[in-house]
């Protein structure tokens, strides 16, 4: 019965787009949404720590003034001992500190592979999160303007009206994926608007222990009032609930990646270039397959977002993008035979292994994995049969202390997604030419060659097939006679 009044608010907000006061969450139909003081905190330590980074105006400025010699505390000193960091990976520490140092998956035709060594990063942010923990209870009776109890009732109240608004993404992902029941937790990450070295759409990636729980942060450009637009809720929020339907598929049906791996190299480049470095072709594909999933659902029901959604696909070089809409519309046109996305598996697999691909100039891939472990250090995880630095001997297990690029071409570096922002890493997408290592306490540099070969890129669906073979589209500078 005690919950007897809190329905019949809610029925109420709907009528008058506003809810009680006091809500922290609410619940519509297999979503839950949500606001976190602590978590605001622990954002707002980590915006302020680098105080090169604060404007002259707006609400940073405002709240670096606020907390004076707050900023003392040990909380400012370990994030600032971080160096420039995505919020991706804070956020993953937040949520699930005792997450497991480990990330599998495909890296080439017949390669599959687990990578560990990012513990001393991970104990970092542990060490942050901790104490910035400990210190939001000392900075909560500032009643910061912007991110008090006012604004975080405005946020889900914002993100209440836009979810009514219409058919909500849960339940039409749902209905186009065939995959019911599929329910997401969602937390609105106020002070975690991404920067330039984050994809906006996907703030943190996903790991087993998250599940599908979602962190939504503002849009980076409008931070102020995102929640409440029914097209950002649904260009974030929705693209990230397609992530769950990707990852039950690849779950059930592994082979798809097994099949297309192949594809990788012909991607990675302009990945990287979009935000994403991924070092699986689970990721890649992934990433891909979620935005024509997410396309696909919102050209019956809001074809006005589906349009802009496939051409900032296509702006960021997704060239799978519209292949992939291809074979869901098959799909979508076979709905008796294929109840679900599962059931349509194997076509999908071999419409994704068909691509077409062109060539283009460039330099070799280097195929090289290296795996996170400090702010400017890595350890070389993978070397590929053919890549460039083995011959030159480059081992497993070597550090890397620096990497500097001719910036000729954005190349084949995997850099995990889930590690931090490294110092060396400021030179990709480019293709290798010096890096240092640490190998028995002495340090060498290996140098290779930039050696213009072809290489193939997957072709963009209405691309017009050049009579010379051209320069990559994504070589950063002409090649030097």
């Amino acid at each position: 019965m005690k919950r007897v009044p809190f329905v019949l608010a809610l029925a109420a907000a709907a009528c008058t787009s506003e809810l009680p006061r006091g809500t922290t969450s609410f619940t519509l139909g297999h979503t839950t949404v949500r606001v976190d003081s602590t978590l605001d905190l622990v954002g707002l330590v980590l915006r302020l720590a680098d105080t090169a980074d604060i404007p002259p105006l707006g609400p940073l400025q405002k709240w670096f003034v606020a907390l004076g010699t707050e900023r003392r505390d040990s909380a400012f000193t370990l994030a600032r001992a971080l160096g420039p960091t995505p919020v991706g990976p804070v956020l993953e520490a937040y949520a699930s500190p005792a997450t497991p140092d480990s990330a599998c998956g495909w890296i080439a035709p017949g390669v599959h592979r687990c990578f560990t060594g990012n513990a001393p990063q991970q104990r970092a942010l542990e060490r942050f999160i901790t104490a910035a923990r400990a210190f939001a209870p000392r900075a909560a009776p500032l009643a910061f303007e912007g991110m008090n109890a006012d604004t975080r009732q405005r946020d889900l109240s914002d993100a209440y009206i836009a979810m009514s608004e219409s058919k909500a993404p849960d339940s039409l992902l749902a209905a186009f994926s065939g995959y019911g029941g599929q329910s997401y937790d969602i937390t609105l990450a106020r002070t975690f608007w991404t920067r330039q070295f984050s994809p906006s759409v996907d703030p943190v990636s996903w790991s087993q222990a998250l599940g599908n729980r979602i962190f939504l942060t503002p849009d980076p450009g409008f931070p102020d009032r995102s929640f409440r637009s029914p097209s950002y809720f649904w260009l974030a929020a929705g693209h990230q609930m397609a992530h769950g339907i990707v990852r039950r598929l690849f779950a059930e049906h592994p082979e798809i990646l097994e099949r297309t791996v192949q594809l990788r190299p012909t991607v990675e480049a302009a990945m990287a270039g979009a935000g994403y470095a991924p070092v699986f072709w689970d990721e890649a594909l992934g990433e891909q397959l979620a935005r024509a999933i997410t396309i696909r659902a919102l050209v019956a029901a809001k074809p006005t977002l589906a349009w802009p959604l496939r051409t900032e696909a296509m702006g960021a070089n997704m060239a799978l993008v519209p292949w992939l809409e291809d074979a869901l519309a098959q799909y979508e046109k076979n709905r008796a035979r294929y109840h679900d996305l599962s059931a349509f598996a194997g076509e999908l697999a071999g419409a994704i292994a068909a691509i077409p691909l062109d060539s283009c100039r460039a330099a070799a891939s280097p195929d090289v994995a290296l795996v996170g472990v400090a702010r400017n250090r890595a350890v070389v995880g993978w070397v590929g049969d053919h890549s460039p630095f083995k011959s030159r001997g480059l081992l497993v297990g070597d550090t890397v202390l620096a990497i500097d690029g001719d910036s000729v071409s954005a190349g084949g570096l995997m850099v995990p997604t889930r590690q931090l922002y490294l110092d060396f890493s400021q030179h990709l997408p480019a293709e290798l030419a010096t890096m240092s290592i640490r190998r028995g306490g002495r340090v060498y540099g290996i140098e290779i060659p930039i050696n213009w070969v072809p290489r193939a890129v997957t072709r963009v669906a209405s691309q017009a097939r050049a009579a010379v073979e051209p320069i990559c589209t994504w070589v950063r500078r002409a090649i030097r006679q």
